[in-house]
């Protein structure tokens, strides 16, 4: 705290045994003591208040958010956690991307599977015999 050496404090305590006296030092220091205690708690209960200020200011928040949340309002809540709104356009283009993706691989098993189809329908007309599922059903009956 303070940056007092050996020799330093020496020099004090012989101005203070001079100005005071040897009689009354005792008393000067127990009051002294005392005035820093007193100045310390008053110190530590302001700290601790603007902690608690700073707690309830905190959990005031939180409680705003959560009741946003339960309101359904997820845009100031999405702004606050994303101001400039970058993340979001990123997992938006990243979303578009793998969704045309996906939709192009559908759409090329979805046409893979009707040109099997359609082949296999135009072979069996062809040779006049039934279609597969015909044969499957006669087989049963039998």
């Amino acid at each position: 705290m303070l940056d007092i050496g050996g020799w330093e404090f020496l020099v004090v305590a012989f101005v203070l045994v001079m100005v005071v006296g040897p009689k009354e030092l005792p008393r000067m220091l127990r009051g002294f003591t005392g005035l820093m205690r007193q100045v310390r708690r008053a110190a530590n209960d302001f700290t601790s208040s603007m902690n608690d200020l700073a707690n309830e200011a905190d959990v005031a928040d939180l409680k705003k958010t959560l009741d946003q949340a339960k309101e359904g309002n997820l845009d100031e809540i999405a702004n606050a956690i994303d101001p400039t709104g970058g993340v979001s356009e990123t997992v938006g283009g990243l979303k578009d991307g793998v969704s045309k993706a996906m939709a192009d691989d559908d759409f090329k098993d979805i046409g893979t599977i009707a040109r099997e189809t359609g082949d296999e329908m135009a072979a069996a007309t062809k040779t006049n015999d039934p279609p597969p599922a015909a044969q499957v059903t006669k087989k049963v009956k039998s």
